[in-house]
C-alpha cells in the first residue's frame, strides 16, 4: 500500500498479523467489579512519521457485577467489533523496542452491558509496551494497559475502568 502525503511517500507492510491477549482487572469506579478478557487481532495499515496505524477486530469477555443503588446486578457479556490502533515505537537497545499505543473498539454485545447499559459500547485502551523483535518477521511484546469501557451515554453512563497486562505476538509474511 502506498500513500502520498505532502512531501513524503509512506510504505506500509500490510501483510502482517498481530494478536494481543489481555486480562484487565476492574479499578477506580467504586461500584463496578467487572474484569475483561480481551483478544485483539490487528493488521498494520499505514506508517507515517514514526507512527503506525492498525486496523483490526476485538473480541471481549467481560465478567463481574455492578452494585448501583445497592443492588447487585450481574454484568457478564461477550462482545465483538472493529478496532483501530495507533502506535508510537522507539528502539531501546538492539532488538528491544518501547512502544506507546492507543486503541479504540466499537463492540456489539450479546446483551445489555454493563447492567443497565446498552447492547453496544466502546472500549478505549492506552499504555506502554515493550517489544522484542527476535527475527526479522516475528516479535513478542508485553504491555500494561489502562482501559475504559463505555456506552457513551450522557446522563447515566454505566462504564468501567480497568488495568492489566497484555501479551502480544506479531508475524509478518
Amino acid at each position: 500500500m502506498i500513500t502520498i502525503f505532502p512531501n513524503t511517500v509512506c510504505l506500509a507492510k500490510a501483510s502482517n498479523v498481530e494478536i494481543q491477549a489481555e486480562y484487565l482487572r476492574h479499578h477506580q469506579f467504586g461500584r463496578r467489579f467487572i474484569d475483561d478478557y480481551n483478544v485483539h487481532v490487528f493488521q498494520k495499515a499505514h506508517e507515517h512519521a514514526g507512527l503506525t496505524f492498525h486496523r483490526g477486530l476485538t473480541f471481549t469477555r467481560a465478567h463481574g457485577y455492578t452494585t448501583d443503588d445497592d443492588i447487585r446486578r450481574k454484568s457478564n457479556a461477550v462482545g465483538l467489533g472493529p478496532a483501530v490502533m495507533i502506535r508510537w515505537e522507539r528502539p531501546i537497545s538492539g532488538k528491544l523496542y518501547g512502544d506507546l499505543e492507543f486503541s479504540g473498539s466499537f463492540l456489539i454485545y450479546n446483551k445489555s452491558f454493563p447492567a443497565q447499559g446498552r447492547p453496544w459500547g466502546f472500549l478505549w485502551r492506552i499504555g506502554p509496551r515493550f517489544t522484542w523483535k527476535y527475527t526479522k518477521s516475528n516479535s513478542i511484546s508485553l504491555g500494561y494497559m489502562f482501559s475504559h469501557s463505555s456506552n457513551g451515554m450522557q446522563t447515566k453512563n454505566p462504564g468501567h475502568n480497568s488495568f492489566g497486562f497484555s501479551l502480544g505476538f506479531n508475524h509478518s509474511f
